[in-house]
């Protein structure tokens, strides 16, 4: 054997030492002892290389069957899930084993991220709590109308015989709910609807939502007018206060006043600042002690017997008491979303659009049944 094939065989040879010596340390000591039996014969042989006995020249050939195979009973014992170690050898770059930097790219060899799938999330949004306070009916047309009648004049003694007696006047007002289309859509391409099968109702769900919330401000703040919700705000009596001086005082006294002309107020729509603003009012002891219940154990929301309900589409400083009574919520059609891909050349570009809408209205059958008031005392 040549002395390029003698140095061949001790290079493998140390090299696969190396490699399975820090899981198998006793085979170290017995290879390395065959190796310098392999370097004593060819320093023995003058010609400079083994001879021809087949014993001596298959030494090195041996190592190399021995080494390779306590290698792959080290990866035999991982692979039962038994303890033990072994070294392989890995392509990758220094600095691409330590970082992901690049990963996905090509010719990247990191070791690619496997994360914790989530799914979809969806935002926050407001609640509705004003649509679930006012009553509602069904309606199967494109508006509600009506006539407000209003009088004036009360009734009296007839003081002698043949005096004229008291009269009463009575005036019609027509009045007019319309019923209005709310609605928004979203385009996505129909292989992501199919890949991601969660997508659809969270989008569902998100648009159905945004829908509910535009009514509820628009039961609030609507102007009124050709296809158009006239709001709460808008078909209220204004309220001046003649005895209140706090917030608390000025609602208390609003429903009072409404019960003296025999409605029965029962909720009450405030900003949610203002509540928390009474909710924090303290009864100035020394203690400190809060009027309406404790960090720890707030009251209901509730004031004079009457539902509070704080919503962002009332002003700051304002306020409004309700007798429901009068007041309903005309349901034509509930939220649906709907499905197309008809729409321009969606088809052709698998694209599909997702339209949500609803149609209702708001009924005030009597405005003076909602007062509206400013809960900051004019001096």
């Amino acid at each position: 054997m040549s002395l390029e094939k003698v140095t061949e065989y001790m290079e493998k040879s140390t090299k696969i030492i190396n490699e399975v010596a820090d899981g198998n340390e006793k085979f170290k000591s017995k290879f390395e002892n065959r190796i310098t039996d392999l370097e004593q014969e060819f320093a023995r042989n003058p010609a400079g290389g083994f001879s021809s006995s087949t014993s001596q020249a298959s030494i090195g050939v041996l190592a190399m069957k021995e080494i390779e195979g306590a290698a792959q009973a080290s990866f035999g014992t991982l692979e039962a899930w038994n303890s033990g170690t072994c070294r392989i050898s890995l392509s990758a770059g220094i600095r691409a084993a330590l970082t992901n930097d690049g990963a996905g790219n090509v010719g990247d060899t990191s070791v690619p991220r496997q994360p914790e799938q989530r799914g979809f999330v969806t935002q926050a949004s407001r609640p509705l709590r004003l649509l679930e306070a006012l009553p509602s009916r069904p309606t199967t047309r494109d508006s509600v109308q009506f006539v407000q009648l209003t009088s004036e004049g009360e009734a009296a003694e007839q003081i002698k015989e043949g005096d004229e007696k008291a009269a009463v006047d009575f005036e019609g007002t027509p009045q007019i709910a319309n019923i209005v289309t709310i609605a928004a859509h979203t385009t996505v391409s129909r292989q992501v609807l199919s890949d991601h099968a969660a997508l659809q109702t969270n989008i569902d769900m998100m648009i159905r939502r945004k829908l509910l919330s535009r009514l509820e401000h628009q039961i609030v703040n609507g102007p009124g007018g050709e296809g158009r919700i006239k709001g709460l705000r808008n078909q209220s009596t204004i309220f001046v206060p003649t005895i209140g001086t706090t917030a608390a005082d000025i609602i208390g006294e609003s429903m009072t006043r409404q019960a003296d002309q025999g409605y029965l107020p029962n909720l009450v729509l405030m900003n949610p600042l203002d509540w928390f603003r009474l909710q924090i009012t303290k009864k100035g002891t020394a203690d400190e002690e809060y009027v309406f219940g404790s960090p720890t154990m707030p009251v209901p929301p509730a004031l004079w017997n009457a539902l509070v309900v704080p919503t962002s589409s009332v002003p700051v400083g304002e306020a409004l008491t309700i007798d429901t009574a009068f007041t309903t919520v005309l349901d034509r059609e509930s939220p649906s979303v709907l499905l197309s891909n008809s729409h321009k050349d969606y088809f052709t570009r698998n694209l599909v659009l997702i339209l949500g809408e609803l149609r209702a209205g708001l009924e005030v059958l009597d405005t003076a049944a909602i007062n509206k008031m400013s809960l900051s005392v004019t001096p």
